[in-house]
């Protein structure tokens, strides 16, 4: 693949900054690489100062007002898209929830290479995303590590061979804890951990596994195939990150060591694997493989994504919106954990039945149980 200009979304999270991290990377074999836009939240210093010492052509967005940005507002990243990308432009989206629907959908049909990390835009409009993919030269190139893997095993089998996809969890922090003791849990426990380094929001919806559902969602969308082809399961050490099992009894599977950068050069790449981005597994190191059943007792959420994926419409919408509000409010202090599951699902229950055909109703939707769910949070 020729060098691209890229532009990064999400800049200052932890994909956007792994992201950057891989862009070095492949500068300093190809100096034609570049990145032409920085789009971030709140910490616009951090990615002005990036800017200056490393993308000194990269275009500023940032969500606060800042004169030192070139663009501000809920809409910058939006803007920053519609200025800078085109057909020879990737696009890292790694804005972490709802926010970063509008300017990823934009960026399809500007006909850019996406790299999506911000699963949120397949799961609240999956059909708009492939209406897109139709109609333009976009293409999109999955980055959660669990697609990606999927997608490097279906190279070259059909869909009519696929039996199931199955995609792997580590369980999270609580994977072992007893179940009367998750009453109790605290945001600082559930922060923890054991494998992955992520944002606080994506963290909570590991260990609640909500995350799953989203990601199974994704899968549906991104391979098309329904909740019938589709499996998680619990995988401690995420060496293994995806599996496929084929019609004939073959399973495929993908495994190497959990690092982001992997997956992020694969896309950028258009699906290169040219270069060392992690240590090779050695086979004769591992001396297990450990994969046990979901507790669906444990992990209520495993069970609402499918039942999510079966109502279709703006049921995605509609539980992503919810687990936003719920696990802000779990880290505030306002909702305990175990009530974080309650209450989105007693939103899909409400709002499930919606079935937005637009960008426009979407983005309503996803308003309406925001307010509704804050509202009814004690």
């Amino acid at each position: 693949m020729k060098p691209q200009k890229v532009i990064v979304l999400g800049a200052t999270g932890t994909i956007g900054r792994r992201t950057l991290d891989v862009l070095k990377q492949l500068q300093q074999s190809d100096p034609t690489w570049d990145c032409v836009g920085l789009a971030c939240g709140s910490r616009v210093d951090r990615i002005l100062e990036d800017a200056k010492k490393h993308w000194p052509a990269a275009k500023v967005a940032s969500v606060i007002d800042d004169d030192r940005a070139d663009f501000c507002g809920s809409d910058a990243a939006l803007h920053l898209v519609e200025a800078c990308a085109s057909t020879e432009t990737i696009v890292v989206s790694a804005i972490v929830g709802a926010a970063g629907l509008r300017p990823t959908l934009r960026a399809i049909e500007l006909g850019a290479s996406v790299a999506l990390a911000n699963k949120e835009t397949l799961v609240c409009a999956g059909h708009l995303v492939q209406q897109a993919l139709k109609s333009s030269p976009g293409t999109l190139w999955p980055v959660d590590s669990e697609h990606a893997a999927i997608a490097q095993c279906l190279r070259g089998i059909r869909s009519d061979q696929i039996k199931s996809i199955v995609l792997t969890a580590s369980g999270g922090p609580f994977r072992d804890t007893p179940l009367s003791d998750l009453r109790e849990v605290t945001p600082q426990q559930a922060l923890n951990h054991p494998v992955w380094d992520m944002g606080p929001r994506i963290t909570i919806a590991s260990a609640t596994m909500a995350n799953k559902a989203l990601e199974l969602i994704e899968a549906h969308h991104l391979f098309a195939v329904n909740d019938q082809r589709l499996e998680a399961i619990i995988h401690p050490t995420s060496l293994v990150h995806g599996m496929v099992h084929l019609c004939d009894g073959t399973t495929l599977l993908q495994m190497c060591t959990p690092d982001m950068a992997g997956p992020i050069r694969w896309a950028l790449t258009a699906g290169e694997h040219d270069a060392a981005v992690a240590p090779t597994l050695n086979p004769l190191e591992l001396t297990s493989l450990e994969f046990t059943p979901v507790d669906t007792e444990r992990f209520p959420f495993v069970g609402l994504g499918f039942e999510v994926i079966r109502k279709g419409g703006g049921a995605g919408c509609v539980l992503n919106a919810a687990d936003e509000v719920c696990v802000q409010a779990f880290l505030d202090g306002r909702l305990p954990y175990l009530d974080v599951y309650h209450f989105v699902a007693e939103a899909v229950d409400r709002f499930g039945h919606h079935d937005p055909s637009t960008l426009t109703d979407i983005l309503e939707l996803d308003i309406a149980v925001r307010e509704d769910v804050a509202n009814r949070i004690p």
